[in-house]
């Protein structure tokens, strides 16, 4: 009989190869390395049966939720090769930044690649494509279609809600510690959720593709007075600065409260992640505006 480790060599013998574009049977088992695009799926009705660093999915994600039985194949950048090929997936869907695992992955099923968060162009847009993309691979167009008109009436109605609020600057931060904090900027999707919005985001630099700039706490006294909202503060660092001078002085609390902390929803997610972050954000402008 031939040994488990016998039966992975003759599975990783060749890679496999799928065309850009076309569509396999349904239904699909499908691995995802990444976070935004198993949302996709999830959207879409085919979630993925396994998905690297699924046991982080309710601590940086949230919601759609994942489905229980979902296999977590290790992390992104380094899975479990062996039990990728145990799940036999008939596809495994990968991004630039999980790139250096497909001659891997590769052999094991079909890979396709999708570029969400990339050099050149923001995230939203990708985003888009992406969902209309997997609507063809997965035997969803219709699906992927209702969804996407679905998002351009719910960001027109979401444009009205945050109208009262177009002139009222807004920071979105996420801690890293009590020195440093990431500091939501263009090219990402919080910007482009702004955007959409109509909203301003107090910080005007640059950040790097990934939609952030990492700076010292201290520099926020640069924004000035506005509304800042934050999607990660660690206890332990909501403890220091609440006793920190600096932290207390800065114009952006000028109200004297605390940075209020957002429900979870992922920081580079996909079209599902931007309108959670839509909704999640009018609804604290609301609430500080009542």
């Amino acid at each position: 009989m031939a040994s488990r480790r016998t039966v992975l060599g003759g599975l990783l013998a060749a890679p496999f190869v799928l065309r850009s574009g076309s569509a396999l049977a349904a239904p699909l088992r499908v691995a995802s390395l990444d976070f935004a695009l198993a949302e996709q799926m999830i959207v879409l009705g085919v979630p993925p049966i396994a998905l690297a660093d699924a046991n982080e999915w309710l601590k940086w994600v949230g919601a759609p939720p994942l489905p229980a039985g979902t296999v977590d194949i290790g992390t992104g950048l380094a899975p479990n090769i062996e039990l990728l090929a145990a799940l036999k997936p008939d596809l495994i869907v990968t991004t630039e930044f999980t790139a250096m695992t497909e001659p891997q992955v590769s052999r094991i099923a079909p890979v396709e690649r999708f570029a969400i968060y990339s050099q050149g162009g923001s995230p939203l847009p990708k985003a888009l494509e992406a969902m209309r993309r997997l609507g063809t691979l997965l035997g969803r167009e219709a699906e992927a279609e209702a969804y996407l008109a679905d998002t351009e009436a719910f960001f027109a109605a979401c444009v009205e809600r945050a109208r009262r609020f177009r002139d009222k600057p807004i920071v979105m931060l996420s801690f890293m510690d009590p020195r440093h904090v990431r500091v939501y900027a263009r090219p990402g999707m919080q910007q482009d959720v702004m955007d959409r919005l109509g909203l301003r985001n107090a910080w005007q630099g640059e950040g790097i593709f990934w939609g952030f700039a990492t700076i010292g706490v201290e520099r926020l006294a640069e924004i000035g007075e506005a509304t800042a909202v934050a999607d990660y503060m660690p206890d332990d660092v909501r403890r220091v600065l609440e006793n920190s001078p600096l932290w207390r002085s800065l114009p952006l609390r000028r109200d004297g409260g605390p940075v209020p902390i957002l429900p979870t929803v992922a920081a580079f997610g996909g079209v599902a992640t931007a309108r959670r972050l839509a909704t999640l954000l009018l609804d604290e402008l609301e609430r500080q505006a009542a």
